[in-house]
């Protein structure tokens, strides 16, 4: 029986190397993080008029504001898989007829520009319930790709959220800041 344990004691010295640095196998790579994401605040109020040149408080159709968004990422063999979900404040302005606000707004990645890719749109309507003139609401629809893996890299490839709008609504925001 000593034989047989002294025999064993250099085969076991010889494996435990192999099986210590195996264990470098089970464990999890590091998953880069998630591209960061930014709200545009040129583009994160939008203040909708009616047709026509009044341009005071009682010509306002709505006003939606971008307040805040969540979401994640999850990386497979092609990059990142970014999820959001886009919340707005509506309010209801005295020139509205319809109880609705239709409005747009985007997701950028500059990194990309000038192609096609580099900016989506999205249409909102909004619905007024009877009896309340303000919703609270959140866009669940923005999935897209970015091809990057590298987290040396990925601030590089930030994400704007924005109100689409018009010249005159830009330079609105702009001039009321």
């Amino acid at each position: 029986m000593k034989m047989m344990r002294s025999a064993f004691k250099p085969v076991a010295v010889v494996l435990l190397p192999l099986v210590l640095a195996s264990c470098s196998l089970f464990q999890k790579k590091e998953v880069p993080p998630c591209p960061p994401v930014y709200i545009l605040s040129d583009a994160s109020k939008l203040t909708k008029f009616r047709d026509g040149p009044g341009r005071d408080i009682t010509d306002v159709e709505y006003e939606a504001e971008i307040t805040g968004f969540t979401g994640g990422c999850k990386y497979d063999a092609k990059g990142a898989i970014v999820d959001l979900q886009v919340t707005f404040n509506v309010k209801r302005g005295p020139a509205d007829t319809d109880r609705k606000a239709d409005f747009s707004y985007f997701v950028a990645i500059p990194f990309f520009y000038p192609s096609p890719d580099a900016k989506a749109e999205f249409a909102t309507e909004v619905a007024f319930p009877e009896g309340t003139n303000y919703v609270k609401f959140t866009d669940e629809e923005v999935v897209m790709r970015v091809p990057v893996k590298d987290k040396e890299v990925i601030d590089k490839y930030e994400i704007y959220l924005g109100l689409q709008q018009t010249r005159e609504e830009l330079d609105r925001n702009r001039t009321s800041r």
